[in-house]
């Protein structure tokens, strides 16, 4: 049995899972690859369509709006804001600490996400809270996408 690997506290070992919870980023694998490609890059990113301007969460191959394959790659604003949120305690993911926060995340771009916050306590959360996207490194090159309150991160 391998030893536990902790990669930035969130995945402890990458045997630790029966299914993989990763999806395959990679463009063989699924058709909105540069999502992924952009995350490595430290870009939240999204679709929106051409022909409608409807502005898509998650990232589509067809707008949802008027059905359009024209989505062009834009963006999202680098800070967002609590709208809402709850603590997970227990029956978190394998791999990732008690408690877990989970927020609405508004945006200026008029989308809302729902998105793990990290390197906080529940108590630093407030509702209007600043957040901006952290990028973590997850097994066989993938990555995974959380948020961070602005006034704890580095940037």
């Amino acid at each position: 049995m391998t030893a536990a690997r902790d990669i930035e506290g969130y995945i402890v070992d990458r045997n630790v899972y029966s299914m993989d919870p990763v999806p395959l980023e990679a463009k063989e694998y699924n058709r909105i690859y540069p999502f992924y490609d952009h995350l490595k890059q430290g870009r939240l990113t999204t679709t929106q369509c051409v022909d409608c301007g409807h502005i898509c969460w998650p990232p589509r191959i067809v707008c949802p709006q008027c059905i359009s394959d024209q989505l062009d790659w834009v963006d999202f604003p680098k800070v967002g804001h609590v709208y809402a949120y709850t603590v997970q305690q227990n029956g978190n993911p394998p791999g990732f600490p008690a408690p877990m926060i989970y927020a609405l995340i508004d945006f200026d771009n008029g989308v809302r996400i729902i998105c793990p916050v990290v390197d906080c306590k529940p108590e630093d959360v407030e509702f209007g809270s600043e957040v901006v996207l952290k990028v973590v490194p997850a097994p066989r090159d993938r990555v995974l996408f959380f948020f961070q309150l602005k006034s704890k991160s580095h940037q």
